[in-house]
Parts: structure tokens; C-alpha cells; sequence
């Protein structure tokens, strides 16, 4: 698999998560020039015609790897502890530019299968938008989308992937307030709509949905 070239006296393997015994691996002068009267790598194949979503555990500039946050039903899933390798160059550019990655980002992507195991392409940044509900409209509108995911990257919450009409999810925060704060992640010219559709999935015909804004960003509303 190809990552963004680089200009170095060493030629590296490709790196391992951090964390998991990982370390670059040096080769050999002689591994270099075999490698160089090689063929291209493997062709890529794409699992599946739907986007997935998934956040990003570690980012090196112009590599990384992310977690999906469903489960992916494939021989190669549990290779990598589940992860799911990502190169700059598979990050969809926005009106000609290709957004910054960074640990903690929250995207979209198919996810695409080769000899060397799972990774995400097509990987689009997805944006938040917060709405809050009151705990009556909260419970109504949970109330038939089934059990909710947790995950270990996204604390004090947990989240959906079936509330919205986009592939992009929906984490409810457990904090104790006097409403119930949404926080809904979608590209960032749908997610507006995306809020107001559901607002109203809880039933009723008229709805009133109330944004959270930080308070250095009211002037600008």
C-alpha cells in the first residue's frame, strides 16, 4: 500500500500503531534494491458500497489509523487490534484542499481490503453541530432506535448511527443537565438539515430546536 512519499536517506516500512509494540523497521540495503524491480502492490478491492464511520486514533502527518465505530464483517477485521490504516492521499479534498487530519477527528469512508489488511478511503472530515432536547423529546426519540455504542474514545457520552438520514452519527452526552445535549456529525453542508430532521423525529408537528453554541460564537449567528 502507497503512503505519501517522502524524501529520506531510509526506506521504512510501514508504521504500526502506537502503543501495540510498534517500531519502524530499517531495511536492509539489499531488501531495497529487490524491492525496487518489484511490481506495484496489490490492487486495492473495496469491501462494500457503503460508507462507514470511524475516528481517528493517531495521525503522523501523512499517516494513521482509525477506529470504525460499527462492526465490519470481514476475514481481516481483528488485524492491526481492529484498526483501520489511512493515508493522507486517500483524504477527500474540500473546494482543492485536503482538510487536516488529527487524533480525535470523526469521519466517513469505505473501507477497502489488500494483502496487507483493512484500510479507509475516500475518508472525509465530518463537522459537529450540538442541539439540545428536552428529556421527554430525548426519550421519545430514542425510544425505537435500538441499544446505543460506546466507545473508549468518545467518554461521557454514547452514540448512534441510525438517527440521522446521512451516514454520520449521533452522540448524546450524560451529562446532568436540565436538557439533553446532542451532538450530530455530518458533512458540513448537510449537517444543518440534518439537525432539523431530527428534531422532529420525536412526533411532534411542531418542534422548537435549540442550538449550543460556545459563547465566542454567538455574534456570528
Amino acid at each position: 500500500r502507497l503512503s505519501v512519499p517522502f524524501a529520506v536517506a531510509l526506506s521504512m516500512a510501514r508504521a504500526k500503531p502506537k502503543g501495540k509494540a510498534a517500531k519502524w523497521k530499517v531495511k536492509e540495503e539489499g531488501e531495497e534494491a529487490a524491492e525496487a524491480g518489484q511490481a506495484e502492490p496489490p490492487a486495492r478491492q473495496r469491501i462494500r458500497e457503503t460508507r462507514f464511520v470511524g475516528l481517528i486514533t493517531e495521525w503522523r502527518g501523512y499517516m494513521g489509523w482509525l477506529q470504525p465505530l460499527s462492526k465490519i464483517e470481514h476475514d481481516q477485521a481483528s488485524r492491526h487490534w481492529g484498526l483501520l490504516y489511512v493515508s493522507q492521499n486517500d483524504v477527500t479534498a474540500v473546494d482543492g484542499v485536503v482538510p487536516w487530519m488529527r487524533a480525535g477527528r470523526i469521519v466517513d469512508f469505505y473501507v477497502y481490503s489488500d494483502l496487507e489488511g483493512l484500510g479507509a478511503e475516500e475518508v472525509r472530515g465530518l463537522s459537529p453541530l450540538r442541539v439540545t432536547l428536552s428529556h421527554g423529546e430525548a426519550k421519545t426519540l430514542l425510544k425505537t432506535v435500538g441499544s446505543p455504542h460506546w466507545s473508549e474514545y468518545l467518554t461521557e457520552s454514547e452514540y448512534y448511527l441510525n438517527l440521522t438520514k446521512g451516514s454520520g452519527l449521533v452522540r448524546k452526552y450524560s451529562w446532568q443537565l436540565p436538557f439533553v445535549t446532542f451532538e450530530l456529525w455530518g458533512l458540513i453542508e448537510e449537517v444543518a438539515q440534518e439537525a432539523v430532521l431530527f428534531s422532529s423525529q420525536g412526533g411532534a408537528t411542531d418542534r422548537r430546536l435549540a442550538l449550543l453554541l460556545p459563547e465566542d460564537q454567538i455574534a456570528k449567528v
